[in-house]
C-alpha cells in the first residue's frame, strides 16, 4: 500500500462532499539535436496558463519546482493504475500538434527514449491551492509518431511511453572473456581460455623443468 501525506488524505476524505480538483502534469527530458550532452526539459499540464508547481521527484524523493505549460498543450493522459508489482506499464500521452511548445519538443529536440514523469496534482476546490503532486508514472518515450492530418481532419501527437520496469527485462550483451574481466576488475581467470596446451606448473615443477 502506498503511503500518502496527511494533506492528501484529508482532501480525499472530503472529496465526496466538497469535491476535488485534479490535474495531470507531464514532464519530459530529451536531448539537444546539436549537443546530445544538453538535456532540455519540457513540462505540460491540462489546464490554462503556465504555472510553477512543486512536485515530488520519484528518483530522489525530494521536491523539485517545474514550470508547466497549459493552453491546450496537453490533451489527455490515460488512467494509470497504481500497482505494487513490477509489471511493465504502457501509456499513451496525447499532445497538441499545433502548440508551439509541443512543436519545439518533438521537432526541435531528440525525444527518443526521453525521460517521462507523470504527476497527479490535487488542488483544494475552494482555494484552488495545491495540496500535493505525486508521481503516478516513471518511464521513457518508446514511440513518437508524428502524423500530418489531411484537410478537414483532426491531428495530434500520441507519445507511447513505457515504464522503467522494462529495464528489468534487458539482457546483458557482455560475454565472459579475458578482455571483459581484465577491463573491469583486473581478473585474469580467463587468460588462457582461447589457448591450448599451456603448461601450468605446480610447486617445484617449474624449477625442475628449467633443469
Amino acid at each position: 500500500m502506498r503511503a500518502i501525506d496527511t494533506a492528501t488524505a484529508t482532501a480525499l476524505a472530503k472529496a465526496p462532499d466538497s469535491g476535488l480538483v485534479a490535474r495531470d502534469l507531464v514532464w519530459f527530458r530529451g536531448r539537444s539535436l546539436a549537443d546530445p550532452a544538453v538535456r532540455p526539459q519540457f513540462a505540460f499540464w491540462n489546464d490554462l496558463d503556465t504555472v510553477s508547481i512543486l512536485v515530488e521527484d520519484p528518483k530522489t524523493g525530494g521536491t523539485v519546482g517545474r514550470d508547466y505549460i497549459g493552453d491546450g498543450a496537453l490533451i489527455s493522459v490515460p488512467d494509470i493504475p497504481l500497482t505494487s508489482d513490477l509489471s511493465i506499464r504502457t501509456i499513451r500521452i496525447s499532445l497538441s500538434q499545433i502548440h508551439p511548445a509541443v512543436q519545439a519538443m518533438v521537432r526541435g529536440a531528440d525525444i527518443r527514449f526521453a525521460e517521462v514523469q507523470v504527476h497527479r496534482a490535487v488542488f483544494d476546490p475552494a482555494s484552488r491551492l495545491l495540496v500535493s503532486a505525486k508521481c503516478h508514472f516513471l518511464g521513457k518515450v518508446d514511440r513518437a509518431p508524428l502524423g500530418t492530418p489531411s484537410v478537414s481532419e483532426e491531428g495530434g501527437i500520441d507519445l507511447e511511453c513505457v515504464s522503467d520496469t522494462r529495464e528489468l527485462t534487458r539482457t546483458n550483451p557482455a560475454k565472459k572473456s579475458d578482455e571483459w574481466l581484465k577491463a573491469r576488475s583486473g581478473d585474469r581467470f580467463y587468460r588462457y581460455t582461447g589457448t591450448a596446451n599451456v603448461p601450468v606448473f605446480w610447486g617445484v615443477e617449474k624449477s625442475r623443468k628449467k633443469d
